[in-house]
């Protein structure tokens, strides 16, 4: 038995157990027949529709265990309900698909094959719901291996979804163990594997997967820029916001701030009057932000933010309640990604230092460009996702994912679909 802590209360509230060598060989056994549950578009939509309405229906079970589990406040747990449904309601639009007739040519746009899907616990519904939802609408079966420290909310999930869709269409599997995640990252009969985490972990994953479709989305050193003409209080109060979500705890959030010298004083000012604002601490105690996941995750924090001004108000004792810390050197997080509420705040020279630094960026998944900017500012930087005077950049129908470092493969919108998919070319002779 696994126990699961609560980061709010230190308690156990919770426990799992992890599943059997043979539990999971079955699993593996059935997804020939898992596939031809899939066969038909009319299922796949009505096993979409019916997931909508039973996540519907579970929201407040679903937001009760994001807070309790992983420290979420409940707007941002409300929130991510609503954000997995989305990526449902989009799978849905997108089903059937359509290929090419000629007569003499055709095209037939077919499932990959079964997915082996690894879910992060920073977002323990909507990172599963990303993955099923397009999943399910290219005919592909998924298993899905949720992280230790989000598994109360995938087996709440998989509760509400166990009279919506074949068990054997979308299943789950519980283990930590090594070797057998190995088995499963190796195992021939997944034909993608769709994982997103760290770096590290993921190019692991990737040297062990074999001749497999990889989506591997492994989080970004995301810069923000403040340039010339830049609505100072707008991008004080969007750094923070973006920065204090989920406790900084997200792949999108940014990293390292740099802003022109003759606006860094102004900008530092707003900044840091906004995060000293913030009220942190135990998630369900009206603050605005909560704690990280777990004590491993407050040591990495503590050790990354050594001579950094502490802000913030502890408003709610939580046992791995860390405030928002700024740091006036980049240094520590040039290669190391934050992943919580720690933050570098530096000036440079001007338009061209900050675009370069940016342009330089091997762990691209997003960059923020707060000013006046032009699409010439914009042709160097190979991030999957920028926002220009907006940190709003994600949406069920749009595509997200990294270059570099960052991973491969895309999640959301068509784009997401398509790395399920694949194609058939017949030539017929008349």
């Amino acid at each position: 038995m696994q126990d699961v802590i609560s980061p709010n209360t230190g308690l156990v509230i919770g426990r799992w157990t992890p599943d059997s060598a043979a539990r999971i060989g079955t699993v593996l056994d059935r997804l020939p027949q898992a596939i031809a549950d899939l066969a038909s578009p009319d299922r796949r939509k009505a096993f979409l529709s019916a997931a909508i309405a039973r996540i519907d229906q579970a929201r407040a079970p679903l937001a009760a265990i994001i807070v309790a589990e992983v420290g979420k406040t409940p707007s941002e747990a409300a929130d991510e309900v609503d954000y997995a449904i989305s990526f449902l309601r989009h799978a849905l639009t997108q089903v059937p698909v359509a290929g090419l007739d000629t007569g003499e040519r055709r095209l037939r746009v077919v499932p990959a094959g079964p997915v082996l899907a690894i879910t992060p616990y920073n977002d323990p519904l909507a990172g599963i719901v990303r993955k099923i939802a397009p999943a399910i609408a290219a005919g592909c079966p998924v298993v899905v291996k949720p992280s230790g420290l989000g598994h109360l909310t995938a087996l709440t999930l998989f509760e509400a979804l166990s009279d919506a869709v074949p068990a054997d269409a979308v299943t789950q599997v519980n283990t930590d163990d090594r070797a057998m995640l190995h088995r499963l990252v190796a195992d021939p009969r997944f034909r993608v594997l769709s994982f997103t985490g760290s770096t590290p972990t993921g190019m692991a994953i990737a040297a062990q997967a074999g001749l497999k479709r990889l989506v591997l989305e492994l989080g970004g050193n995301n810069p923000f820029l403040v340039l010339e003409g830049a609505d100072l209080d707008r991008a004080a109060t969007d750094a923070v916001a973006r920065k204090t979500r989920a406790a900084g705890q997200a792949c999108s959030a940014q990293n390292r701030i740099y802003v022109v010298a003759p606006l860094f004083n102004a900008f530092r000012d707003r900044f840091l009057d906004r995060l000293n604002a913030v009220r942190f601490g135990a998630s369900d105690g009206g603050v605005a932000m909560g704690p990280v996941r777990s004590p491993r995750d407050l040591d990495r924090l503590m050790a990354l933010s050594a001579g950094g001004q502490a802000l913030g108000t502890l408003a709610a004792p939580a046992p791995f309640a860390f405030g928002p810390v700024v740091l006036d050197d980049d240094t520590a997080l040039r290669e190391a990604e934050a992943f919580g509420p720690l933050v570098s705040l530096c000036p440079v020279a001007d338009r061209r230092s900050a675009l370069a630094l940016a342009a330089s960026e091997e762990q691209a998944l997003v960059c923020y460009l707060y000013g006046e900017v032009e699409p010439a500012d914009l042709a160097p930087l190979r991030f999957g996702s920028l926002g220009i005077n907006s940190t709003k950049i994600q949406g069920a129908e749009v595509p997200t994912g990294g270059f570099g470092t960052a991973g491969i493969g895309r999640e959301g919108g068509d784009w997401g679909l398509r790395e399920f998919q694949t194609t058939i070319n017949e030539r017929w002779g008349i």
